[in-house]
């Protein structure tokens, strides 16, 4: 019980940790276990709305800004699907890799793993729909190619 209790807190504090980039070597062995539980048991749908929170926190910057802006009843409304789905996660199946990174990197453990996370849903997005599309190779890139 406690357990769940400890990683449901861990639950809810992680919307308030937007994306960072975190380098690789620093990140932690309980953040990239956390990250990867959280992957490997999310539903379809959890990754759909995990795809749609890294998108909409992702909007948030000036860059993404000039290309599109997501109204903020928009982006709430997807930050509380995402917190959901993430909740019944960590307080499910990954309550044990949850309660270690609160123990081990209370302070960027979250972040770490969050940015792990959607790099995991990003990548697996992005390789699902450009391997077609992408024809180029780097000879095409560099102009080699003749």
């Amino acid at each position: 019980m406690k357990n769940k209790l400890v990683a449901g807190a861990l639950a809810l504090s992680l919307f308030a940790t937007p994306i960072v980039a975190v380098q690789a070597a620093s990140t932690s062995d309980t953040s990239e276990a956390l990250a990867e539980c959280l992957y490997k048991h999310a539903t379809a749908s959890d990754k759909q709305v995990l795809v749609q929170w890294a998108y909409v926190t992702l909007s948030k910057t000036s860059a993404a800004k000039q290309i599109q802006t997501i109204p903020s009843a928009k982006v709430k409304n997807i930050e509380s699907s995402a917190q959901k789905a993430l909740t019944n996660l960590v307080v499910g199946r990954c309550s044990s890799p949850a309660v270690k990174v609160l123990m081990k990197n209370p302070k960027n453990g979250l972040q770490e793993t969050m940015t792990l996370l959607a790099g995991k849903l990003v990548n697996a997005e992005i390789e699902r729909r450009a391997s077609p599309i992408l024809s180029l190779t780097m000879t095409d890139l560099m102009g080699l190619r003749k």
